[in-house]
């Protein structure tokens, strides 16, 4: 096993919530604190569930801290990260890893011909790093890191730290 063969459908989260454009922040708040989560894939609508961007917890704290009311109520669509930076659920790990450090991101939407099949973000390729150490020793030794070795470092111990000591 490695990480250009193997698959993200097998990590990714399959049951992702949405919403549609016309939301506001409001709503998309209490949709992420309802359910514990700490993005919202924006689709066209409901029923075709087609993407067309995303709302993390970052763009939350960036609209309430311009200090202007008006923009809680503002259509997410405003507020929004588009176009959105996607993956085919063909893709591998290691795809997944180069993206999120190129593009400096830490979710992927997952596409099923070009149909929403889930989302990967960082700590899921982390904790797939973690529970297969093999892995992540042949990875290191061979130096075919797609993000520098001692940033990977750095990030599994302070995942490792977070997930261990800090609940």
């Amino acid at each position: 096993m490695s990480l250009d063969s193997s698959g993200i459908s097998s990590l990714m989260t399959k049951n992702i919530v949405v919403a549609e454009q016309d939301a506001n922040i409001i709503g998309i708040s209490r949709i992420m604190s309802n359910n514990n989560i700490g993005s919202v894939v924006i689709v066209e609508d409901l029923k075709t569930r087609k993407p067309v961007g995303i709302i993390t917890e970052r763009d939350v704290i960036r609209s309430i801290g311009m200090l202007q009311p008006h923009q809680l109520v503002v259509p997410v669509r405003e507020h929004m990260s588009h176009p959105l930076i996607t993956l085919s659920s063909q893709a591998t790990v290691l795809d997944a890893m180069k993206l999120m450090y190129e593009k400096k991101i830490r979710r992927i939407i997952i596409l099923d011909h070009d149909r929403l099949a889930g989302i990967i973000t960082d700590k899921d390729i982390f904790r797939y790093l973690v529970e297969n150490k093999d892995l992540l020793s042949d990875i290191i030794t061979s130096g075919d890191l797609p993000i520098p070795e001692n940033r990977i470092k750095d990030e599994m111990s302070h995942f490792w730290f977070f997930n261990n000591f800090v609940r």
